[in-house]
């Protein structure tokens, strides 16, 4: 299927200059000034985490991987939306399932506090947001489980995971999910996670500090210590990704 969707339902493609910018590029081009004004990055993701998790989704369907998919940490929806439409046009069988707290990160532990990046409350967004961008793009909801991941998970997940986006920013977050959703992942399915920086294999400088979530790392490391995947990283501008396939 095309992936022309991303590009064109969202504000995540900000890598053009605006009419003014590029006004403002003539003029220090014409100054032989080194600068070149672009768009801020999005707040909370990019194009191409996007088509990151549209290529690893669109997988585990083309070859059938058996089970539904979820997205863990869904905040305002725009994940959900893509991962809805690939299945919608390739497995509509499957059910799509969306976790949340919707209130934002929980209460932070001294495990994640130490890393001086979020807050509690951070990155809130209600559930009314989520559902207004599912109707405005005339999209079935998803099922929806409201609640910190430690009432939903592993309650609310199904039996079976074709595929998984765990975005939950913290340590604790990502070392509870973690062990419930790879239990469930068939042979083949695929766990992307939304963000994983591993400065080894891409070392970036000026990268802040919601673009490395360290304590993701860690928990990650600490879980695949003694399991036969290992998390591989993909680039995504401001972001990497990482991704593992379950054996």
């Amino acid at each position: 299927m095309d992936n022309a969707f991303i590009a064109t339902n969202f504000d995540w493609d900000h890598r053009n200059p605006t009419g003014w910018q590029r006004g403002l590029n003539r003029v220090f081009r014409k100054l032989r000034l080194p600068v070149r004004l672009t768009p801020a990055p999005a707040d909370m993701a990019n194009i191409e985490a996007r088509m990151n998790l549209f290529h690893l989704l669109e997988q585990t369907a083309a070859y059938r991987v058996p089970g539904d998919v979820v997205d863990l940490g869904c905040n305002a929806g725009d994940s959900t939306i893509v991962m809805r439409t690939v299945i919608d046009r390739m497995a509509p069988e499957k059910q799509v399932h969306a976790f949340d707290s919707f209130e934002g990160l929980p209460e932070l532990t001294a495990n994640d506090r130490g890393d001086g990046v979020y807050a509690k409350g951070y990155m809130a967004a209600g559930l009314d947001l989520f559902t207004r961008k599912f109707e405005a793009l005339g999209l079935r909801m998803p099922q929806v489980h409201k609640g910190w991941f430690e009432e939903t998970v592993p309650r609310d997940l199904p039996d079976r995971i074709s595929f998984a986006l765990i975005d939950g920013d913290l340590y604790e977050s990502t070392r509870h999910v973690l062990p419930h959703v790879y239990d469930r992942m068939a042979p083949g399915a695929i766990g992307m996670l939304a963000v994983y920086y591993d400065e080894n294999i891409l070392p970036r400088s000026g990268i802040q500090g919601g673009y490395r979530s360290p304590g993701v790392k860690r928990a990650c490391d600490e879980f695949f210590a003694d399991k036969p995947e290992q998390v591989s990283v993909l680039y995504a501008n401001e972001y990497s990704n990482g991704y593992f396939r379950k054996q």
